[in-house]
């Protein structure tokens, strides 16, 4: 596992190899299987997360149906900002749809990182500023699209999900019902 998670470090390619020993080391690293709850509705967000392989669905409770809100996969960062931050509840929940391999962190592991390495912080900043203006970015194109142009989009930038998701969640995340994705797929069948 730890070198599942030392790979998926090397990524960062403004951290050097002594500090992502560091951080490598004061990381926990566990496995999840598909189904567990990460996060349910009216939790206090305590945890955050990291995606080193697998996928969490994050979704909401509206008149008794789910609706799909966020998918993370691999090198996806999850957490509960406005619970974790505030120290409010939570209004969605977070679960395993696939098992998969998560670091699990908190404020305070996180504080003793940055204690041992100081420009971890800025690197933190600047990774959840890119994490907040590509959530605009989407939430503007998701609200200015057709169900169409959105469901192309998710086809264009995260084909993976199509394998790894069942249809209805796809359907939720999409903002349509399992019906109306069908023809969807079934009108640009025809197109082409």
């Amino acid at each position: 596992m730890n070198q599942d998670f030392i790979k998926f470090l090397s990524n960062f390619e403004m951290l050097t190899q002594e500090e992502i020993e560091i951080i490598a080391k004061d990381t926990h690293v566990k496995e999840f299987k598909k189904g567990v709850i990460l996060l349910t509705e009216g939790a206090i967000c305590r945890e955050c997360y990291s995606v080193i392989k697998g996928c969490v669905r994050e979704y909401i409770l509206k008149d008794g149906e789910e609706k799909t809100t966020a998918f993370f996969t691999e090198g996806d960062a999850i957490a509960s900002f406005t619970s974790a931050t505030n120290n409010l509840p939570s209004k969605h929940y977070l679960v395993c749809v696939e098992d998969s391999l998560l670091t699990v962190s908190n404020q305070d592991l996180e504080r003793k990182m940055c204690e041992k390495i100081p420009r971890l912080e800025s690197i933190i900043r600047l990774e959840v500023e890119k994490h907040a203006g590509k959530e605009h970015d989407h939430i503007t194109a998701f609200i200015s699209s057709s169900t169409e142009e959105r469901y192309l989009d998710l086809q264009e930038k995260r084909p993976d999900l199509f394998n790894r998701i069942p249809q209805h969640q796809i359907a939720s995340y999409l903002g349509i019902k399992p019906e109306s994705l069908s023809r969807i797929k079934k009108r640009l069948i025809t197109k082409k």
